[in-house]
Parts: C-alpha cells; sequence; structure tokens
C-alpha cells in the first residue's frame, strides 16, 4: 500500500489525476449539501411511485421484499467483484472530497 502511495506522489499524471478527483468530490458534496432537500423530495416522490405501481399491479409488498432479496443475494457476488475492481485509490480522492465539500457547505450553510 505504501508503495503504491509513493508511486502516486511520485508520478505528475497520477498527482494530477488524484487532485481532479478530489476536486470534483468536493463540488459533488458541496451541491448536494446545498439542494439536499430536493435530492430527498425526489427520492420520496420516487419511493412513493414504486409502492404504487406495485399495489396496482396487485402484488403484496411482502411478496415485492422477497423477491427483492433473493435478486439482491443473486447481485451480491457482482456488486462485491465491482467494488474490489474500482479499488480504493479510485473511490477514496472522490469520497474525501465529498465529505470534505459536504462539510464546508454545511458550515457555510446560512
Amino acid at each position: 500500500m505504501l508503495d503504491i502511495l509513493a508511486q502516486i506522489l511520485h508520478n505528475p499524471v497520477s498527482l494530477t489525476v488524484l487532485a481532479i478527483q478530489f476536486l470534483l468530490g468536493f463540488g459533488l458534496g458541496y451541491v448536494t449539501m446545498k439542494v439536499i432537500k430536493y435530492v430527498l423530495a425526489f427520492i420520496a416522490i420516487l419511493i412513493i411511485g414504486v409502492i404504487l405501481n406495485i399495489w396496482a399491479l396487485g402484488i403484496s409488498l411482502e411478496n415485492m421484499v422477497s423477491k427483492f432479496g433473493e435478486y439482491s443475494s443473486q447481485a451480491k457476488d457482482l456488486i462485491l467483484g465491482l467494488a474490489g475492481t474500482l479499488g480504493l485509490l479510485t473511490i477514496s480522492p472522490i469520497l474525501i472530497g465529498f465529505i470534505v465539500g459536504a462539510l464546508v457547505s454545511w458550515k457555510t450553510k446560512k
């Protein structure tokens, strides 16, 4: 892990990509915190729409949840493989930037 970090710090292209990923995450976190109430309302509307569609089709909510559980257990291996492929170095700069941007947005909220 330290060898990879040392390579990144000595390679200007990797360092530039790391900085750009951090700035993208920062912007995403900042904007997300500014519009969080709209994002939550959007998600709530989508969930209500899905529940209404399930109800309109005559499928019980318990049946739908059990089917979702079956599908999610089948997709678990795919999701874990994808997470491993993306890796720590791909996600970390964006995630750290997102957290910093969200904190800055939250602190400067007036």
